[in-house]
């Protein structure tokens, strides 16, 4: 059965998830600022003036947003995306949020026949762009497996971790770890540098050891390039941290070394890093 697709929210990561999702089924896209869709809409898909006409247009409607207060306002009103979905579609909520307006807005959605599931993503710009994300995702079984054939196009991994919030759970324990590695790594990176080592002794040796990790390797080309244009923002993972230690504070877990990271990475936010990609902390560690 064929089903018609919408996409809201083309940033960095909606835009080239978006371009790989586009195949034989008219896709509707809606993002806030217009010039974003150009790219979609010369593949061929239709672009709207609201998120209520892309859900309208489509039975499965994908989202790709900032923040809860972003995904608020794309969803609820006359013209959000509730308001245009039909009884038995779907919300797909890529999106990195609160497991808690996740729980709210798939209530809300569940009392209009609409299934929701949180489906955020993990791999970066690189792996939106090269369809190589891993995607963790919360909600009913039915409406998971409905989702695979399009998800498939945009990933290369398609879990599903547990009831509605279970994948916004999941994000958050990812990015918390991912944001305490990619610190660990500037911060190593810096002191070797200091000490003396060579940039390429310490490419040498650190990929091939202990230290290895996706961050690391992030920082180490970031570093090598000085391209600091945000892939993942600043203002994006000192978002996520600040969720994963709030859900931390909520379930009385303890998590030191995320309240520390928060603070310090809030620290460099605050000097006017906000907008770059998160590995300029190296540049905090220059200054």
């Amino acid at each position: 059965m064929v089903q018609a697709l919408g996409f809201v929210g083309l940033g960095i990561m909606g835009q080239a998830m978006a371009k790989n999702l586009y195949g034989d089924e008219p896709l509707t896209v809606y993002n806030r600022t217009r010039e974003r869709t150009r790219a979609l809409q010369e593949m061929g898909a239709m672009v709207v003036d609201t998120p209520r006409q892309a859900a309208s247009a489509s039975q499965i409607c994908f989202i790709m947003v900032s923040n809860d207060e972003a995904l608020r306002q794309v969803i609820l009103g006359e013209d959000g995306v509730l308001a245009g979905m039909s009884q038995g579609s779907i919300v797909v909520d890529h999106s990195t949020v609160s497991p808690a307006i996740t729980k709210e807005l798939g209530g809300l959605a569940k009392t209009r026949g609409v299934f929701w599931c949180d489906a955020p993503v993990t791999g970066g710009d690189v792996g939106a762009q090269n369809a190589t994300l891993t995607v963790m995702a919360g909600g009913e079984a039915l409406a998971i497996e409905r989702i695979g054939p399009y998800v498939a196009r945009m990933s290369q991994r398609l879990v599903h971790v547990g009831a509605l919030g279970q994948g916004q759970t999941m994000k958050l324990v990812s990015n918390l770890i991912g944001g305490l590695n990619l610190m660990a790594a500037a911060e190593g990176l810096s002191l070797g540098l200091a000490a003396g080592l060579s940039v390429e002794a310490l490419e040498a040796v650190l990929p091939n050891g202990t230290a290895a990790s996706f961050e690391l390797q992030k920082i180490l080309d970031r570093h090598r390039s000085q391209d600091f244009a945000p892939g993942f923002s600043v203002e994006n993972r000192y978002k996520d941290l600040d969720l994963a230690v709030e859900l931390a504070r909520q379930l009385g877990q303890l998590v030191p070394l995320g309240e520390t990271a928060l603070d310090v990475f809030g620290r460099h936010r605050a000097r006017g890093y906000s907008k770059l990609d998160e590995s300029s902390y190296l540049k905090g560690w220059e200054r």
